[in-house]
């Protein structure tokens, strides 16, 4: 099951520099935050203690260089991890995005992204296991920054003043929207002094950020749900930092008591807590229907008539489900000849489907991971945990033209608990959620769609972090 995966980009692509003024100008904002060099974070998840981040800065000339480095030790099911990811950016004054690359490693893999800034246009290349993927995306307006916290460094504000700008989240390649708010000035803590601090709210793919600013420097940070907290520390502080909490508990999602969990039927569930709903789509044709409360009934079930397999082309309605982006790599020369290799013969599309979620199943080392997941990274290493196995699985049947598409959401672990999960579901003339993380041919009813689809439109889920229950009707 997975926390962490897909929500830790969101979570450290935004740890940057923020701040607000209401009457310098802007140059002297600008010079304020270059000689803000370096600053160092301690970071905290729930209240444990995880890792640190830095942050350096060299202003030359019209540019900006920020070097961004974080290590988090955590521990996942029994394993620590040791996640690092680096950015390197050059920038503006103003923060307008020129060129960036990102290096992410949990020890098992690693992935490095470079993004170009050309126009309105970002041109990603994702390297993972050898291969190279490119991807652009396109946005409105001439101005796009690298980091919305440090843009905000470089503006005025009053209390109230709201401000949305496009973002670049470099774990994906995909621009999205970020509105910032100065909410309030208040005083701070900032490494034993007393400051007079700005607020910001910062809202963006799901993720309500507060951090406060002193003199375009942070002093705090806090994400509510995740239980996130960034706290200044001295540049020289060790990192010695030492687990003792395991996250995946920390995490769990409370319910009543569920009796078989694994059978699969139908069975609806309440999602209570303090979430917006709206941003949410949890009504998937054939898998999960929606009611008021929210309510969700999830239908598990084998598929009664599928199609022939090899599928002809189900039509432009399943064109998303069938096509490689920069994690799941179906056109690649080596995914196709596996996925050709295990459905020779198969006598449907059901059975073409499933002989691949076998294979995976066996193939995939079931391990705890924290990183951006890939298929033919996953492919070349066969080890991972939930999201390797959804992300491989989805891969190989689009391989083979089968529709497929991650699920991202909860299943029941077990006393009481949910935990956070990915699976996949297959389109075989019907849609049909599959485990192979699990084992199970048809996923159990327990596996509740809080969304679908690349990482990107994971980062909903977010929302639900520390706020939601659910109870069985």
């Amino acid at each position: 099951m997975k926390i962490l995966r897909g929500y830790l980009p969101a979570l450290t692509v935004v740890l940057a520099v923020a701040g607000c003024s209401t009457g310098s100008a802007e140059q002297e904002i600008h010079e304020s935050f270059a000689t803000a060099d370096h600053q160092k974070f301690a970071v905290s998840l729930q209240g444990e203690d995880v890792g640190y981040m830095t942050i350096q800065t060299e202003a030359i000339g019209d540019s900006l260089f920020i070097t961004q480095n974080m290590e988090w030790h955590l521990l996942l099911m029994g394993t620590t991890r040791t996640v690092s990811m680096d950015i390197e950016a050059r920038t503006g004054t103003d923060m307008d995005l020129g060129y960036l690359t990102m290096t992410m490693s949990d020890g098992t893999s690693a992935i490095e992204t470079t993004a170009r800034r050309n126009g309105n246009t970002v041109e990603t290349t994702v390297t993972t296991s050898g291969r190279d993927i490119v991807n652009s995306s396109d946005f409105e307006g001439d101005y796009l920054p690298s980091f919305v916290d440090l843009a905000a460094a470089t503006m005025q504000w009053a209390v109230g003043d709201e401000k949305t700008f496009p973002t670049f989240d470099p774990s994906t390649g995909i621009i999205f929207p970020a509105t910032v708010t100065c909410e309030a000035y208040e005083d701070m803590s900032l490494m034993g002094d007393t400051v007079f601090a700005v607020r910001l709210l910062i809202v963006q793919q799901g993720m309500r950020n507060t951090v406060w600013v002193h003199q375009g420097q942070i002093v705090r940070e806090e994400e509510s749900g995740m239980g996130m907290v960034l706290t200044r520390v001295a540049p020289d502080t060790q990192d010695n930092v030492v687990p003792s909490s395991d996250l995946y508990e920390a995490y769990a999602v409370s319910s009543n008591t569920v009796v078989e969990p694994r059978r699969t039927g139908e069975r609806a569930w309440l999602l209570a807590g303090d979430v917006d709903w709206g941003e949410f789509k949890l009504d998937y044709t054939g898998i999960q229907e929606l009611s008021d409360g929210p309510v969700v009934t999830v239908t598990s079930s084998t598929p009664r008539n599928p199609l022939p397999f090899p599928m002809e082309d189900p039509g432009e309605e399943f064109a998303l489900y069938l096509e490689a982006d920069a994690m799941i790599q179906c056109e690649d020369s080596v995914m196709i000849a596996v996925a050709d290799s295990l459905t020779e013969g198969a006598v449907d599309a059901w059975d073409a489907a499933t002989r691949i979620s076998r294979f995976v199943d066996r193939g995939v080392e079931n391990v705890p991971t924290v990183s951006l997941p890939s298929a033919v990274d996953v492919l070349d290493n066969m080890r991972g945990d939930c999201n390797e196995h959804t992300i491989l699985t989805v891969a190989l049947c689009r391989a083979v033209g089968i529709p497929a598409v991650t699920c991202a959401g909860l299943v029941y672990v077990d006393n009481g608990i949910f935990g956070y999960h990915a699976w996949p579901a297959v389109w075989v003339g019907e849609w049909v959620a599959i485990d192979p993380t699990f084992g199970q041919q048809v996923a159990d009813c327990t596996h509740i769609v809080l969304a679908q689809g690349s990482l990107d439109a994971q980062y909903v889920v977010n929302g639900v972090l520390g706020r939601l229950s659910i109870e069985e009707q």
